[in-house]
């Protein structure tokens, strides 16, 4: 009896797939010539969600994550058929390694996951929004970041600020509101009395002095934001004693702006303490940032509001003014936005990096609820960026 040819012995390999994402890729031979080969009576998993060609051509949009084995017939010329199979890997999506679980029941200084709100501001325009990070849902913890916006429409004044507790301080989601909050207030009601009246009189009058008026403005809101920083760290200090706890416990940053507008012109004020970014952006191509993130003692540690940072010399360079016809927006945000959008000190800087923040923030201010609409924005994936994250801003 005439012996029957073996069937060849071929290894087949199709590359990684990675589930809810678009796959196109086909089958090829370990070790092969890369001859045309032809397939047929093809088995894939339900599961898997894709096609094979009878020219080996893997399509569609895999749904679940693992190892599937498909199985088919082959031929190299059309006559001889033989049995062969393949193992499609399939990497799940890496937002579904993300669990959403909640902070214990009984926890101290219990925080709302999110928060946005949104309003007119005259002739301007405001929206904040800050939501719980990706790894604080995962872990189980509150969000750390908080806003503060107010505008008071007898004075003109607009006040914004944005904190962001730190990761490693474990009160510090009350140290980022006890800090915008205080802060904030004083800020307002100061600017709603006879400092704001003063402030409002040397700027109607800068045009004629620029030199003279600048300076004093930034001497009366040098002593503003340095004021409203100790009445925060006190608050701070304060609740840290009533527990019988550390103030660093409630570490955090402090960004801040001061904004009104003058005629043509948009005066702006800001104070800047830690990670994040403070900028007046536009017209398009063009930003002018009011400070740097700055760090600690240790390479990728942050400053953080407490009473060393508030008598160094350096504060007074934390605050800056500016006087402004053509911007179209203020913004503060925390690092969570800032770090995964730009990157590094000199993309912060790059005034095309902020065109392109500002084409996907934009669709959002013109929404019908902008705050919820920055909100959902603020939920974008950026593999090892999943911190807190806030905005804060005021548009023309």
């Amino acid at each position: 009896m005439a012996s029957q040819p073996l069937s060849p012995k071929v290894i087949f390999q199709a590359p990684n797939a990675k589930a809810g994402q678009d796959y196109r890729a086909s089958l090829r031979e370990v070790a092969g010539n890369s001859r045309a080969l032809q397939f047929k009576e093809i088995v894939l998993p339900a599961a898997l969600t894709l096609t094979l060609s009878e020219e080996g051509e893997l399509q569609g949009q895999p749904a679940v994550a693992g190892d599937h084995l498909i199985t088919f017939q082959w031929s190299a010329d059309g006559v001889q058929w033989h049995g062969g199979q393949c193992v499609l890997l399939v990497n799940p999506d890496p937002r579904s390694l993300w669990q959403i679980n909640e902070p214990a029941s009984d926890a101290l200084y219990p925080k709302l996951h999110s928060a946005a709100l949104a309003f007119n501001a005259g002739d301007l325009n405001i929206a904040a929004a800050s939501r719980r990070g990706r790894s604080h849902e995962h872990a189980g913890l509150f969000r750390d970041d908080d806003f503060f916006v107010q505008h008071d429409a007898a004075s003109g004044w607009s006040v914004l600020l944005v904190a962001d507790g730190a990761g490693s301080a474990k009160y510090s989601r009350c140290g980022s509101k006890l800090a915008v909050e205080t802060a904030g207030e004083h800020v307002l009601a100061a600017l709603k009395g006879d400092l704001g009246a003063s402030i409002n009189h040397a700027l109607q009058a800068w045009d004629a002095d620029p030199e003279s008026i600048s300076g004093q403005i930034g001497g009366r809101f040098h002593s503003l934001f340095h004021d409203a920083a100790v009445l925060a760290v006190g608050a701070i200090e304060q609740a840290a004693a009533l527990q019988q706890s550390d103030a660093k416990d409630y570490a955090t940053t402090l960004l801040a702006a001061a904004v009104k507008r003058e005629g043509g012109q948009l005066f702006l004020a800001t104070f800047w303490m830690g990670d994040g970014a403070i900028a007046a952006y536009g017209p398009r191509g063009k930003v002018r940032l009011m400070g740097l993130p700055d760090s600690g003692e240790f390479a990728g540690q942050t400053r953080f509001l407490d009473r060393a940072a508030l008598a160094s010399e350096r504060f007074a360079q934390r605050v800056k003014i500016g006087r402004y016809s053509d911007i179209s927006a203020v913004v503060l945000m925390s690092d969570g936005i800032s770090d995964p959008k730009f990157e590094t000190d000199k993309g912060l800087a790059s005034g095309d990096k902020w065109d392109a923040l500002w084409d996907e923030i934009a669709p959002c201010l013109v929404a019908d609820h902008p705050e919820q609409s920055l909100l959902d924005w603020m939920g974008f994936f950026i593999p090892g960026h999943h911190d807190d994250r806030s905005i804060a801003l005021l548009w023309v």
